[in-house]
């Protein structure tokens, strides 16, 4: 087996064609499909159902990219390390969130403290978190409730309650809370599929027997908070996520209390990093 091959194969994986993993590796196409093809004639496996157009892993495939994915991630964190130590304690931190602006005040201590290190933010929902660090894609997480993965290191930052929120000019805008019974039948702004906030109110939902109508699904928290503002339904947040607007009155919950936690997260293999670990520390600080 030689680098070459192996690192068409990871890229023919990542990007779902050759042609697309020969322009990112910057060699011609006949390249990278002979080193793909030589590396399966080596061990007389397929890595790839080509009789599509795009070609799609095969289950040999998908369980060598499971291990590409990890050595070519060490070879990353290899070269951002020998970066860092050739810029005296520069380096870059790729951080994703499930609330950005949640994360401010870590920020603010972790540049302090590492003024010349480099940091990204990406937002997320928990899926697309927990997706960003197993594909080495991000360096620190921070998610909601999810399940557990023996791949992750993680532990909970924080912890606090659901409410629901509703316009200003709303009828229940001068009352004080709400029972979850309540919004049976009324008009919901909720995120997306795959959001714990919507994971747990809908259990909640469910276990109350309760069946709200589904207004407006939104990507964006920031959206929500404007369509909820604008009248089109009932918002429902975390307590401690939810930024004050006067447009808004918030409601908790006085029949249930319904939990949200906040995680912080990053590859078991990576919990060591300086970096990384430089985050944690600085995060549990700021609790």
């Amino acid at each position: 087996m030689k680098y070459t091959q192996l690192r068409s194969f990871h890229a023919v994986a990542q990007a779902g064609s050759f042609t697309s993993a020969a322009r990112y590796l910057n060699v011609s196409q006949p390249t990278v499909t002979e080193q793909v093809r030589d590396l399966e004639a080596t061990y007389a496996i397929e890595l790839f159902n080509r009789s599509q157009r795009q070609v799609r892993l095969t289950t040999v495939g998908r369980s060598l990219y499971e291990i590409t994915q990890r050595f070519f991630g060490i070879a990353d964190e290899t070269d951002k390390f020998l970066r860092a130590a050739a810029d005296y304690g520069a380096g870059h931190l790729r951080v994703s969130s499930v609330l950005p602006f949640f994360i401010v005040e870590i920020l603010t201590a972790f540049r302090k403290q590492y003024p010349q290190v480099k940091v990204s933010v990406a937002a997320g929902n928990s899926v697309t978190t927990l997706k960003s660090l197993l594909g080495y894609e991000s360096d620190v997480g921070i998610l909601s409730d999810h399940e557990p993965d023996h791949r992750l290191f993680t532990h909970i930052h924080d912890s606090h309650a659901l409410v629901a929120f509703v316009s200003k000019r709303h009828p229940w805008a001068q009352r004080t809370g709400i029972s979850l019974s309540e919004l049976d039948g009324q008009p919901m702004v909720l995120r997306e599929v795959g959001s714990n906030t919507r994971r747990a109110f809908e259990a909640a939902a469910v276990d109350a027997g309760i069946s709200p109508t589904m207004g407006l699904e939104i990507e964006s928290g920031e959206a929500i908070r404007e369509a909820v503002a604008e009248g089109h339904g009932i918002g429902v947040y975390g307590e401690r996520s939810l930024p004050a607007d006067p447009r808004l009155k918030v409601l908790p919950f006085t029949d249930v209390n319904v939990r949200l936690n906040r995680y912080l997260a990053c590859l078991k293999e990576r919990r060591n990093e300086h970096l990384v670990a430089a985050f944690f520390t600085i995060a549990d600080r700021a609790r």
